[in-house]
């Protein structure tokens, strides 16, 4: 989150732009004594600690500021913009829970305080609380219309609930109001790349980094708008020249070079502290299969090549809809689509994602061929599957929990053959990814006497496209 704070001094009140920071030390450092720099032998005044606070918060000195904001609650003063100020240093710690107190602090001082709410929306949203998180900034923007990274914040939060036109509505908005701010083209691009809008997401990110040539993560979503490896590894380069710490750069550039037959990195990363990262696991997996498989580096992409793979006369089938943008993008050459949902987000928890995440909020899409079964897996493929359905050209699993995916594939069995393609939508690069769809898959081909080909593979979309051998 960027912060962006007023300081209230008598009757000024002066704007300055706060960012927030990761910060290299444990919370618990922060209380130490602090020494100030003052001509009067008498303790600092509330106002003194204030400033100091605010001038290192502002200068990038965020342990200091932390200090002195510290200082000054431990001091019993209150003031809301320096509880708001320490929750989003408490969130960049990712100390969240406590970030959340302070910031409902600010807000319980001063309820008509629009950076506080918009703050508390952020936070929320990272702790998963996405529809509390639109509500936060929603009353940040009530407060304070102008407010353009309350817009910003909000379309990031609309993006995450699957609303993707309302987040481009609001990401827009943002920049009507600061064309300048770097952030929401990064989050336009997203959002329009997600909507499958790859021209215009390549020109708003590149605008992004045009505003703010240092900005790596801009340089890194560019990485996965890539149509070729050449195009890809010239873009991790760009975005490791702008900061050359940028770990999924680092350890993606050794995948992109092991499917141009280049060993050295991977092995190198491989002998290093990074061989058990997710990114290492997932590119060790692909590095032992028998062929390497094609690599894309957004959906759109290996879509297209999968469905030109395919029976494109036959239907398609799709478990775990969501809001349909993925169902809407195969249906246009697939013309037939079966999709399973419960619209009611994740039936359990998975790993770090709360059951009912991932919600369409009960709202099955209404999308011409496209017909729709809303329940449970294990109450609804039964029955559905009880009778004759026609072959698949291609399924999408996009179902994410382990417990979902190998019922879906179990049940499916019956509309699998030699020529149906198979896409896992969370399959790999995900911390746990071994125990998931990559489970399920292998589970189903263990029980079954079955192999399976790899046919694509996307780093950026965790994609992985298969067919079933021996079926």
């Amino acid at each position: 989150m960027e912060g962006s704070e007023e300081q209230e001094q008598g009757n000024k009140k002066k704007v300055t732009e706060i960012t927030t920071f990761t910060v290299p030390f444990a919370l618990g450092e922060i209380n130490e004594n602090i020494t100030f720099a003052t001509n009067s032998a008498s303790k600092p005044a509330k106002e003194q600690i204030i400033s100091q606070a605010y001038k290192c918060h502002s200068q990038g000195n965020i342990q200091e500021a932390a200090k002195y904001y510290q200082h000054f609650l431990n001091q019993g003063f209150k003031d809301h913009i320096v509880f708001s100020n320490y929750g989003a240093i408490l969130q960049s710690l990712g100390k969240l829970k406590d970030a959340e107190l302070f910031t409902r602090k600010a807000i319980e001082l001063n309820p008509d305080y629009a950076n506080a709410h918009s703050n508390l929306g952020t936070i929320l949203s990272d702790l998963g609380n996405l529809k509390e998180a639109e509500l936060s900034i929603r009353k940040a923007i009530a407060l304070k219309p102008e407010y353009a990274m309350a817009h910003s914040n909000l379309g990031t939060t609309l993006k995450g609930l699957g609303n993707l036109k309302e987040a481009e509505l609001s990401t827009r908005k943002a920049i009507e109001l600061n064309p300048d701010y770097a952030m929401a083209h990064s989050n336009l691009g997203l959002i329009l790349k997600n909507l499958g809008n790859l021209k215009e997401a390549e020109l708003s990110t590149r605008k992004a980094i045009e505003i703010k040539p240092d900005f790596a993560e801009a340089a890194w979503n560019l990485y996965g708008l890539s149509n070729s490896i050449e195009e890809a590894e010239e873009r991790i380069h760009q975005c490791l020249r702008m900061d050359e710490s940028h770990l999924k750069a680092k350890l993606t550039l050794s995948a992109l070079k092991l499917h141009q037959g280049d060993q050295s990195l991977f092995n190198n990363l491989m002998e290093s502290t990074y061989k058990d990262h997710p990114l290492m696991r997932s590119f060790k997996w692909t590095s032992t299969l028998p062929n390497s498989p094609e690599l894309f580096f957004h959906r759109w992409a290996l879509f297209d090549s999968m469905i030109k793979k395919s029976k494109q006369d036959r239907p398609f089938y799709e478990f775990g809809v969501w809001r349909g943008v993925s169902f809407k993008y195969l249906i246009k050459t697939l013309k037939i689509g079966y999709g399973f949902d419960t619209f009611e987000g994740l039936p359990e928890d998975w790993h770090n994602e709360k059951k009912g995440t991932y919600s369409a909020d009960g709202i099955i899409p209404n999308i011409n061929g496209g017909k729709f079964i809303e329940g449970k897996f294990e109450d609804t493929l039964p029955t559905f599957f009880s009778k004759s359905r026609p072959m698949a050209s291609l399924i999408n699993f996009d179902a994410d929990l382990y417990s979902s995916t190998i019922c879906a594939l179990n049940y499916s069995k019956p509309v699998i053959d030699e020529h149906t393609i198979l896409i896992f939508d969370e399959i790999i690069i995900n911390k746990n990814w071994e125990q998931d769809e990559y489970k399920a898959l292998n589970e189903l081909c263990s029980n079954n006497n079955l192999s399976y080909e790899v046919l694509g593979v996307s780093y950026f979309t965790k994609q992985v496209a298969v067919k079933l051998i021996g079926v």
